[in-house]
Formats: C-alpha cells, sequence, structure tokens
C-alpha cells in the first residue's frame, strides 16, 4: 500500500449563531445521520427509566430540522435515576449531584469515549455551579444536570459523535441573548451565573456576543458540551463539507432559531514519527483489597489517566503485593498524585518522565454483513492496524445469535475487501 503522508480527519463545525442547548445538540446530531433507534439503543446503557426521546422534523424561518424532545414520566421527577444511583450512595430520593450522575454514567457499559466526555461535561457544570453557589463541589445540588433530561443530552451527544465517526470539533462565536430569565434560583441575568462562570474560567479564549434578543440562548448544559469537546472556536476551518445538519431550538426569537451543524472532512499532515512527552507515576501497595484498588483505577481513568495498571510483586517479609502504575499527562502528575493518595494506603509515589512513541490513529466505519462495525485505524509508514470496535461487536453477536469471533472474522473480511480495492485503484 501506498506510504501514506496526509489522512482525512472527520470534523463537525457548529455553526452557534442562535444559542446552543443539550436538546439543540442532540437533533443537529441526528439531521446530520445519527439513527435515532442506534442512539436510543446506546442510551438504554446508562439503566435510567422514566423517559421517552422523540425526534420530529421542525420548520424553523422556513428551513427544515429535527427537533429532540426528552418527555418525562409523570414519576419520573424528581428522578428515576436515583434508583440507579441509590446502589452507590446513601442520598435523600431528590438528591442529585455529581456522583450520583458520575456512579450512572461510570457504572454503565458505554464506550470509554462516551464515558469519559460525558463526565467531563458534568465535572464543567458542577464546577461553575459550585463557584456561582460558594458551596463545594460535593455539596452542589443540581436543579438543571440532575434531571433526566439533561443526562440524556449530555450522554446522548457523546453517542452521537461517536457514531458518526466524529474526531475533531470546532464551534463558532457563541452567540446569546439578553436580559433575564426566570430558574430555580429566582429571576436571573442572561448569560446566567453559571453559564457566565464557565465562560470566566476557560483557559482559552471562547468568543461571546449578545444579540437583541430577550432571553437565554445558551444553557448552562449546552455551555458545558461545546466547551469540553470544541477544540477551538470562531471561523469554521478549512474543510470538504459533506453533510450539513440543523437541530432546533424550542422558543420563539423573531428568527431562525436553530444549531447548525457541518459535517466534513480535513486535512491533517501525518507526522513521520509520532511522539510526546508523558509521566509514569508508581507506588508499592501491600495492605489494601482489590475492590478499593479497582475503585481508584476507574477514579484514575475518569480524571484523565492515559492507562493504570497493576503489576503483582512481593515486597519484605515476603507479602504478596501490587504496584499501581499510571502513565499521565504531565500537566496531571499532581493530580494523579492527589488521587493516589485519598485512595490507596501508599505513603509516597515515584514519577518518572518518558517519551512514547505512537502511532497514527483514526476511526472508520465498515460494512460487514451483519451491519456497520467502527474500527481503530492504526498506521505509521507502511505498518497498519486494527482493531474492531467490541461493543459494535457484541451487540451484532447477540442481534444474530452469533458466537463473537464470527463477527471479529467479518470485520476483518470487510477490512481486506477494503484493501484489496485501494490496492487495485491506488488513486482513490
Amino acid at each position: 500500500m501506498k506510504k501514506r503522508q496526509v489522512r482525512e480527519l472527520k470534523t463537525l463545525f457548529f455553526d452557534c449563531f442562535s444559542g446552543i442547548s443539550g436538546d439543540m445538540l442532540l437533533g443537529t446530531l441526528i439531521d446530520l445521520g445519527v439513527d435515532p433507534e442506534r442512539l436510543s439503543e446506546e442510551l438504554r446503557k446508562l439503566h435510567v427509566d422514566g423517559y421517552q426521546l422523540n425526534f420530529t422534523q421542525k420548520m424553523t424561518s422556513g428551513i427544515s430540522g429535527t427537533d429532540a424532545d426528552v418527555q418525562l414520566s409523570d414519576d419520573s421527577s424528581p428522578d428515576q435515576m436515583q434508583q440507579h444511583a441509590h446502589a452507590h450512595h446513601d442520598h435523600s430520593a431528590h438528591s442529585r449531584n455529581l456522583e450520583d450522575c458520575l456512579a450512572i454514567i461510570n457504572g454503565s457499559s458505554l464506550s470509554d469515549r462516551v464515558k469519559s466526555g460525558a463526565a467531563g461535561t458534568f465535572k464543567e457544570i458542577a464546577c461553575a455551579e459550585a463557584h456561582v453557589h460558594n458551596k463545594p463541589v460535593q455539596e452542589v445540588h443540581f436543579h438543571e444536570i440532575g434531571a433526566v433530561d439533561s443526562i440524556v443530552d449530555i450522554v446522548g451527544t457523546f453517542i452521537g459523535l461517536e457514531l458518526l465517526g466524529v474526531e475533531k470539533v470546532f464551534a463558532s462565536v457563541l452567540h446569546d441573548g439578553n436580559g433575564f430569565i426566570n430558574c430555580a434560583h429566582g429571576v436571573m441575568p442572561v448569560p446566567v451565573p453559571a453559564v457566565a462562570q464557565m465562560l470566566a474560567s476557560s483557559e482559552r479564549r471562547i468568543p461571546y456576543v449578545q444579540e437583541d434578543i430577550p432571553t437565554e440562548l445558551i444553557t448552562p448544559t449546552g455551555m458545558a458540551i461545546i466547551k469540553t469537546i470544541a477544540a477551538d472556536f470562531g471561523k469554521m476551518p478549512l474543510m470538504d463539507i459533506k453533510r450539513i445538519g440543523y437541530g432546533t431550538g424550542k422558543r420563539q426569537t423573531g428568527r431562525m432559531n436553530a444549531l447548525r451543524g457541518i459535517l466534513g472532512e480535513m486535512k491533517e499532515n501525518v507526522p513521520e514519527n509520532p511522539v510526546d512527552e508523558i509521566m509514569l507515576l508508581e507506588a508499592n501497595i501491600d495492605n489494601q483489597n482489590g475492590e478499593m484498588l479497582g475503585y481508584t483505577m476507574n477514579r484514575l481513568f475518569d480524571e484523565g489517566a492515559l492507562d493504570v495498571f497493576f503489576t503483582p510483586i512481593y515486597m519484605k517479609k515476603n507479602r504478596p503485593a501490587a504496584v499501581l502504575s499510571v502513565l499521565a499527562k504531565p500537566e496531571d502528575v499532581k493530580k494523579m498524585t492527589q488521587i493516589i493518595f485519598e485512595e490507596t494506603t501508599t505513603l509516597g509515589v515515584r514519577t518518572f518522565p518518558c517519551s512514547r512513541y505512537t502511532m497514527n490513529r483514526e476511526f472508520r466505519t465498515v460494512q460487514t454483513k451483519f451491519g456497520k462495525v467502527r474500527v481503530k485505524h492504526a498506521f505509521l509508514k507502511e505498518i497498519e492496524k486494527d482493531a474492531p470496535e467490541y461493543e459494535d461487536c457484541v451487540r451484532l453477536a447477540k442481534a444474530y445469535a452469533l458466537p463473537l469471533h464470527q463477527v471479529y472474522d467479518s470485520v476483518y473480511d470487510a477490512l481486506n475487501n477494503m484493501r484489496a480495492k485501494m490496492e487495485d485503484n491506488p488513486n482513490e
């Protein structure tokens, strides 16, 4: 196969000319081609009941878009998700905090990519709410994001991005309204305090303008999601546009109220020998049970660890023990060390700088005789490797009552056919 120097990066640009909210994001992703049934199937992995997710076509200023609507059942408020959260926490039926939300996400069988993105979004809002209410994060009880509809909006967005195979997200200037709105704490100015705090706490510039529209256009959920997923804000990057979709808003603003998604591909140069600098953290642990260590691993992953693993060793007095090893970005060392001290019995953490050589990676979707499967494709010069997404293969194996290896075999057959076509038509 020919040597690759440039790759096509599947890119999504959100044009936020009329603000952004969770339901507008979901509607846009459906309008761009996400299968509503697949999205609903993935959301069921949360084990959250008490809602119905509906998608309908809606006209706004003569333009057709998709309206996403999460309808709650009569018994779902205060919140059906507490039934699941009670397995982990002893809160009242009306209590919804960050820990509850993370327990639901991490207890699901969703992909690590979806879990990480959704968890990061919840933490973003929690930190903003904690600041404006002058409370510790763990004491913040959410009025918005603890609700079922916002759980669906946030997690559903990351599922939709994964189903579309989006690798990079950009966003325009964020447009908001002005004036005041009624919310759980009374009458609040626009932008609402949580949105304003998320803008102020950003380490990068997020361009924001207010329009002469007397209402809120940017919700805390929408702000947290776009802040989490967008690599940059401003003009649309240079890319080949493939598809455009619209997620319609609920309010009458006197003009087109929708979020526009522009899906395309942008070219990215492939480095000859990708290398980055990371840190290795280690600690020897000989007096802690496996359940605690398992929780520690999950928490480290949730906070951004690149990898976490245990190695069995023997320590003094021939005691069985384990080495906890954590790979992390240099800027995350302090955070990872704090977690290790909080969650384990160790009294010290060793750190080592490491140079890491990596293969370039991209996600592609292949059509097998059983259905579509996402594949992680790694490449470096003439070396190529493919790893089918486990969850997709399991879904098809269950649907067709097949041994899992048969689905994997069908993926590799489809990949081989794809390579054969590329060799026959090298210029395509």
